[in-house]
């Protein structure tokens, strides 16, 4: 039965004139005059919207990121690694993914390949970044080892009408892996002018009859299991700095998104509370533009 209500859905989304999009997007604390824990992430997308998909025809995407992330301790100034509050981290990966958006509902699978340690390139580009911009550089002492990883996350929403024309979304997700194993929960609120899911920039989806311009308010709490970027790997890591991460983190973020034609733009802030004992609550800034072509 889920499956013929999934293809019955899938049957009233008309054909999306542009199947392609670029999406390029650039995390960094920098914006909110932070240096430390996640603070900064790269990251390139390709998107397709399947005219024939699994289920369904026009409500289904797949899609590929290559990615790049960078965390350090806050003590980034010292080789004395027994202070540190967590340890220093790249992290180069490709994430292969599909989705779907049925009525009110989205379902997303993504499978994650990537790498830590000099590998990932996260050290030697901050350093780079650093020099470049006449900063002084974290030293990078003691950062991951090189492992590989591999991870699969399972998200899940399903929205509903709100007052004033707003609507709420629900938000579940899970993830298992030699990275990170969590079960997340999280609302999000979007406000103004929004296509219906399927032709929303707020599930990467493009190509509505309307310009798009809303705001997102989003909060999530993360039940950690797992932290391959704080403990490192999970089948195995010798790394010499290793640390617990916290269990409960809770996060919250504001973004503002606007959609014209084939362009979507987005800029957002994002909290989080400490990842790990000795840590600090954190924040940072996150942009992107991606652009939709036949």
């Amino acid at each position: 039965m889920l499956l013929l209500g999934l293809f019955s859905f899938g049957q009233e989304f008309k054909k999306n004139k542009y199947t392609h999009q670029l999406e390029l997007r650039h995390d960094n604390d920098f914006f909110v005059f932070l240096d430390q824990y996640y603070t900064s992430g790269l990251y390139l997308t390709y998107r397709k919207s399947l005219n024939k998909g699994i289920f369904s025809e026009n409500a289904e995407q797949i899609y590929f990121t290559l990615g790049q992330e960078i965390y350090t301790p806050s003590q980034k100034e010292t080789i004395q690694t027994s202070t540190f509050d967590r340890p220093y981290a790249g992290f180069l990966g490709l994430h292969s993914g599909w989705s779907m958006v049925c009525k009110n509902q989205f379902y997303e699978a993504k499978l994650l390949l990537g790498y830590t340690g000099k590998f990932s390139g996260g050290g030697g580009f901050q350093r780079w970044y650093h020099k470049m911009t006449g900063f002084d550089s974290p030293l990078w002492v003691k950062e991951l080892n090189t492992t590989f990883h591999t991870n699969l996350y399972l998200a899940y929403a399903k929205e509903y009408m709100a007052p004033f024309g707003a609507s709420l979304a629900i938000q579940p997700t899970l993830a298992a892996g030699s990275r990170d194993i969590y079960a997340e929960n999280g609302v999000a609120l979007f406000l103004g002018t929004r296509n219906t899911m399927q032709k929303s920039n707020a599930y990467h989806r493009w190509g509505g009859a309307d310009d798009e311009l809303f705001v997102t308010i989003n909060l999530a709490y993360r039940y950690v299991f797992y932290n391959g970027l704080i403990e490192g790997n999970l089948f195995g890591d010798d790394s010499r700095v290793l640390r617990t991460p916290e269990e409960s983190v809770f996060k919250a973020g504001i973004d503002l998104n606007h959609q014209h034609k084939r362009n979507s733009y987005h800029v957002g802030v994002r909290f989080n509370t400490k990842e790990t004992p000795r840590a600090k609550a954190h924040a940072y800034v996150q942009v992107a533009y991606a652009y939709a072509f036949k």
